[in-house]
């Protein structure tokens, strides 16, 4: 994220895939994305956070935790959805 970042200062377009644990790290980026006004798109994958090993139980506590970031989110019920989504954002 640190790099897209560098590459976003550039006038490039990024965009990037994770999940929860992965999400949360990305926190502190997402502020300086954010704060900076580039263009960013991230597809998060919301799963619900592990203490001791992965779950696979659908969970939004990390998406909620970066509600505070700035961030535009859209949230999907469907891999229809997902995919439409994915284009608006990206368009």
């Amino acid at each position: 994220m640190q790099s897209e970042a560098g590459a976003l200062k550039s006038g490039a377009f990024g965009t990037t895939f994770t999940a929860s644990q992965g999400l949360l790290l990305m926190i502190p980026n997402m502020f300086k994305i954010a704060g900076e006004l580039l263009p960013c798109v991230m597809h998060v994958a919301a799963l619900a956070l592990a203490t001791q090993s992965l779950s696979i139980f659908g969970d939004h506590s990390d998406v909620m935790a970066c509600r505070s970031t700035g961030w535009a989110m859209f949230a999907s019920e469907s891999v229809e959805m997902t995919q439409y989504h994915a284009l608006i954002a990206t368009w």
